[in-house]
């Protein structure tokens, strides 16, 4: 089943040169990608990860400070050997997003292990309030609802748009191929847009490790102090919808593990500031311990650093 939400009307975007030489790149990458058997592109794209940081040093330097300041104690080795795997995780997560279209339900069923997070899910749309699904940069988060609309749950995404309108709109596209819808994070209805589909029991994504653009609110996370957008308490107090954190991340083999933590719930009882921000830190309390255990799952490459003061 497929469920609308109103869309506002986009603005005018200019295209720029530069703009028209990336599609261009993009298109015949992407084509390139398309014409391999999927474990050979799979290979290609991360060996194209990991030698565009350690050729051309590609956010190499920032991504290699930044394992080190969550993990101080782990030998240089180790942190080089995390930072290049990463790199290969990213190449790996390309290819999967430019192949969304091939990818059935034979392949999901053989690489994604998520029936003990379908399950909460489903429980927890019980309520009938909708759920809001609590995730990090973690694995492929762009998959988060490939297993869940392929069943039959609606499922909304909120992304940030690129400044590249056409590689933006192309990304989109195969991001809602299996029947999620995508919104902007920017969008200033997008809470309007968002409770009545909430309140149909659709199910939400929601990215919560989300550097704040102002002061933000103090929270800990990976063990280190950060200040967080705090969207996801904002629409639980609004929606009262059920608060599902999961964790995506990849095994060693290559395999897409989602691993569901207790689900939870907005506390209207107590002060609205005090309990949001509770419901936040719980969320990274719960999903800290995977990043830190898979760190080459992690998007250590984010612009917008989380840890950063």
């Amino acid at each position: 089943m497929r469920y609308s939400i109103p869309m506002s009307a986009t603005p005018p975007l200019s295209l720029r040169l530069r703009h028209l030489l990336e599609y261009s790149v993009f298109l015949l990458f992407r084509g390139l990608v398309r014409t391999l058997p999927f474990r050979a592109a799979t290979r290609m794209t991360a060996f194209l990860a990991e030698h565009l940081q350690e050729t051309f040093g590609w956010r190499k330097d920032v991504t290699t400070r930044r394992i080190a300041e969550v993990f101080p104690d782990l030998p240089p080795g180790e942190q080089i050997r995390i930072r290049k795997q990463a790199a290969r995780n990213l190449g790996h997560n390309f290819c999967e997003i430019l192949n969304a279209d091939t990818l059935d339900d034979a392949w999901a069923d053989k690489n994604i292990e998520a029936e003990s997070a379908v399950a909460a899910l489903e429980q927890a749309r019980q309520a009938g309030k909708g759920v809001l699904l609590v995730i990090t940069h973690f694995g492929n988060w762009d998959l988060a609802g490939t297993i869940a609309c392929r069943r039959g749950i609606p499922m909304c995404f909120i992304a940030r748009t690129q400044k590249n309108p056409l590689t933006y709109q192309a990304l989109q596209t195969a991001r809602q191929h299996s029947g999620g819808l995508v919104l902007d994070r920017d969008d200033p209805k997008l809470i309007r847009k968002l409770l009545p589909f909430l309140a149909d029991k659709g199910v939400v994504a929601i990215l919560i490790d989300i550097h704040a653009r102002g002061a933000g609110e103090a929270h800990t996370f990976l063990n280190r102090p950060c200040r967080l957008a705090n969207g996801l308490g904002l629409l639980a107090a609004k929606s009262g919808a059920a608060v599902l954190p999961v964790a995506l991340y990849r095994d060693p083999a290559g395999k897409h593990i989602w691993a569901p933590a207790a689900v939870r719930h907005f506390d209207p009882s107590t002060d609205k500031k005090a309990a949001k921000a509770q419901l936040l830190q719980s969320c990274l309390d719960d999903l800290s311990p995977f990043i830190l255990a898979h760190p080459e799952s992690y998007f250590w490459y984010n612009k917008r650093w989380v840890l950063e003061p």
